[in-house]
């Protein structure tokens, strides 16, 4: 299968071609979105739901998603007085070879005169856009997050365990895969440690998950909820243990802590820099992906979801009870595994395909409908 990309200034390469609308404080969101309304077609639209105080984790998170390979040019619509200020946003992203423009209402004259100038620079930057260069692309320079949502007691047995296999596959072919949300990997350290690269690499996935785990117990909130207990699930521990099968069998490269491009291919767990969420549940955490590069992500749910982002989603379901209510949402039906038709090597094998078949172009149900939780 043939996967042409968008090659970008920075050498990166991306699966889609958009222009970014980003709105680098929550006072800004409103002009931002009715932006996004008038250019529907071709943009994305994402920032930063605070703003007032310079934190430097939404900082970095901003940046990195506006110089994300499938982000062609941006726009950064700023309030003016806010700490991630719209100018220094838009200065890192032009560092990248990337068109950047970046207005700020209270110095453009107030929202019709922002509406105004933004839709002029978008019509600019959507051409530019159009223009991009196509390059062939390998597996091996793809990069894929898996999480899970709304799991029930078949994520572990059937959804989970074949994104672990697509994760292989795709690491087998040069490409680079990563899992992320520490606090569902509780009583898992030993095991992810005995996989890491290094020494250095098994002690910082301890500390990461013990961190993780004391998080869990000074909030008295653990990621355990009422969807989990209908599906069947009895413990966090089990729960936990369900969720580690997404990691596959490679060995452990590192765990990514700052946002940017992975250091090398591979297998690693991602965690978000310190005050850089934007808002909670599961589309955070798609994003947090697309901070650290991935072109795509798995999404595993036995509860169902409607989650998306700004990459591709691939929701994957095996109860199939739930794969028929919400059908409309699910991309990959992992049921026949519950069902015993086949086996959980030949369906991991087959969502490979179909993260093969989304970065030759494929859209997922989420880009249809135009899901994207901000």
């Amino acid at each position: 299968m043939e996967i042409l990309g968008y090659e970008r200034p920075d050498d990166q390469l991306g699966i889609r071609n958009k222009v970014s609308i980003i709105f680098s404080t929550d006072c800004s969101r409103y002009v931002a979105q009715k932006l996004k309304m008038l250019f529907p077609e071709g943009t994305q639209l994402f920032g930063y739901p605070g703003g007032c105080a310079l934190v430097d984790g939404a900082f970095h998170k901003l940046v990195a998603l506006g110089t994300h390979s499938s982000s062609a040019a941006a726009l950064v619509v700023g309030l003016g007085c806010e700490g991630t200020d719209a100018y220094s946003v838009a200065e890192a992203i032009a560092a990248t070879g990337r068109p950047v423009e970046a207005i700020k209402i209270n110095e453009e004259g107030g929202d019709l005169c922002t509406v105004e100038r933004g839709s002029r620079v978008l019509a600019q930057l959507l051409q530019h856009a159009s223009t991009a260069k196509r390059v062939p692309m390998s597996p091996g320079d793809l990069i894929v997050g898996t999480e899970c949502g709304g799991s029930d007691a078949t994520s572990g047995l059937a959804s989970n365990p074949i994104t672990g296999i697509a994760g292989d596959r795709l690491i087998e072919a040069g490409g680079t895969y990563m899992i992320s949300e520490l606090d569902e990997l509780l009583g898992c350290s030993e095991i992810l440690a005995e996989r890491a690269v290094n020494d250095e690499v098994a002690d910082e996935v301890r500390e990461a998950i013990g961190e993780a785990e004391q998080r869990c117990f000074r909030s008295g909130r653990f990621a355990w909820g009422y969807g989990n207990i209908m599906g069947g699930l009895t413990s966090i521990e089990e729960k936990s243990y369900g969720a580690l099968a997404k990691s596959g069998t490679k060995p452990l490269q590192g765990i990514l802590r700052t946002y940017g491009l992975p250091p090398s291919k591979g297998f690693f767990l991602q965690v978000g820099e310190p005050g850089s969420g934007f808002f909670h549940g599961d589309p955070e955490g798609i994003n947090q992906f697309a901070a650290h590069g991935a072109h795509i992500g798995l999404f595993t749910t036995g509860c169902g979801s409607t989650t998306g982002g700004l990459i591709p989603v691939v929701k994957v379901i095996a109860n199939p009870n739930r794969m028929q209510l919400i059908r409309d949402n699910a991309d990959f039906d992992a049921s026949p595994i519950v069902r015993g038709e086949t086996t959980i090597e030949e369906m991991g094998e087959a969502l490979y395909a179909e993260v093969l078949a989304v970065a030759a172009g494929k859209l997922t149900r989420s880009e249809v409908f135009g899901h994207f939780e901000v």
